[in-house]
């Protein structure tokens, strides 16, 4: 009796002795951080819709409808005390409300890569570092103001 429980002691250090050394060498070896990719550690947020008034020559010729998506280190925004959304948002009006230049008879013809790549570059100058990755256009519309729909909108677009 005292023999097995000799041995059940003695197999009880010897695994709390490996369980100490093996925890001790891992926590001596350096860190590798992944990087974040699309696949692991990339978190997507959508923002919600906008509609831009868009006024040339004094007049209002229409809104551009916009919804925009963008990739953000999860790591990152878990720890941000503010979320960037309002900022992506925020930046996203300011550049399509001060655009010039803008052909009502094509707005197809918008430069979106350009539009995404000054969101993306006036919202990582706010955090003062790189928050967000990408900027993605879910949604892009240009709505003239004589398709306005409604009795309601008419009454007060004219």
């Amino acid at each position: 009796m005292i023999r097995t429980l000799a041995i059940a002691v003695w197999v009880l250090i010897v695994s709390l002795g490996s369980s100490y050394v093996v925890a001790s060498v891992r926590s001596t070896e350096p860190a590798v951080e992944e990087e974040a990719t699309y696949f692991v550690g990339l978190d997507y947020r959508r923002t919600d819709g906008i509609s831009v008034p868009i006024i040339a020559e004094g007049q209002l010729k229409g809104y551009v409808l916009a919804r925009f998506v963008y990739t953000i280190d999860g790591r990152t925004v878990a720890s941000m005390a503010v979320p960037p959304d309002p900022f992506v948002v925020d930046e996203a009006f300011r550049t399509i409300y001060s655009v010039t230049g803008f052909d009502f008879e094509r707005p197809e013809r918008y430069d979106l890569p350009t539009l995404t790549a000054n969101i993306r570059t006036a919202v990582n100058e706010r955090f003062g570092r790189d928050i967000v990755r990408e900027v993605l256009v879910e949604q892009f519309d240009f709505l003239p103001r004589n398709e306005l729909g409604g009795e309601g909108l008419r009454v007060l677009v004219e």
